[in-house]
């Protein structure tokens, strides 16, 4: 199943974290939304635990929506921009 998950997430160390897990799952579409492919419910349990354990419930949102294979291949994206993950690296002198 492909779960979208969109997050507003106030905090930079918790926004990180969150999107460090998430892109284990699927790639990042937007700035604070993924496509997470998950292979059950099981897992979707999982992932919601982690989500809750990353960020603060009082100031943080994280939204999946959970989508069948039907509705997520009849998707539609108007234009062609491409969200670059950030590389982080050393300079070393």
């Amino acid at each position: 199943m492909i779960v979208v998950v969109a997050y507003d997430i106030t905090d930079d160390r918790r926004r990180e974290d969150v999107a460090m897990l998430l892109s284990g799952y699927g790639p990042r579409v937007q700035l604070s939304v993924f496509e997470c492919e998950l292979r059950s419910v099981e897992e979707l349990r999982q992932l919601k635990a982690e989500i809750r354990a990353r960020i603060d419930t009082l100031e943080d949102q994280v939204r999946l929506y959970p989508t069948s294979e039907q509705s997520f291949a009849e998707r539609a994206i108007i234009g062609a921009r491409v969200v670059e993950e950030r590389a982080d690296y050393w300079i070393v002198r």
